[in-house]
């Protein structure tokens, strides 16, 4: 680009000028109250807590596909191996969070004087904490109501 100095003014957004499309799926007033809402998005937040909120959800729903539509699904022992499987997934994404945190460094969630990562590192961990739990939640209901 040639910086001129000559500035160009334009009668407002263009709706279809590449990264300037402006859809309702991105600019909805829905979509931008539905995305502040999540829990990544929402202000007030500790990183600790993001990364619980996050985690839980994650884990809860991740061994209903293994225990429903898996190769043990008309076993006894189906929800335990869809508590296995959903427990892996999330020990791989956060491992995966934790590399991702260490080498970029996002620095979205860190407090001032910390090192840069360290709150997306610290929502990472509790993710892990949290996807075990909310599996192991979802493994006692599916044990004690499933039928």
């Amino acid at each position: 680009v040639l910086q001129s100095g000559f500035i160009t003014q334009w009668k407002g957004k263009e709706p279809f000028a590449g990264d300037q499309t402006i859809t309702l799926t991105e600019n909805g007033l829905f979509a931008k109250q539905f995305l502040s809402a999540m829990a990544f998005y929402r202000d007030g937040l500790k990183p600790w807590q993001r990364g619980l909120e996050i985690g839980m959800a994650h884990g809860y729903f991740l061994i209903g596909p293994f225990t429903s539509l898996g190769p043990l699904r008309n076993t006894p022992e189906a929800a335990t191996v869809g508590l296995l499987c959903g427990c892996a997934i999330v020990g791989i994404v956060s491992i995966g969070g934790l590399i991702f945190g260490s080498t970029i460094k996002p620095t979205r969630f860190d407090k001032g004087g910390d090192k840069p990562g360290a709150g997306f590192i610290e929502m990472i961990n509790w993710h892990a904490i949290g996807g075990l739990g909310g599996a192991g939640f979802a493994h006692a209901l599916i044990t004690v109501f499933g039928s």
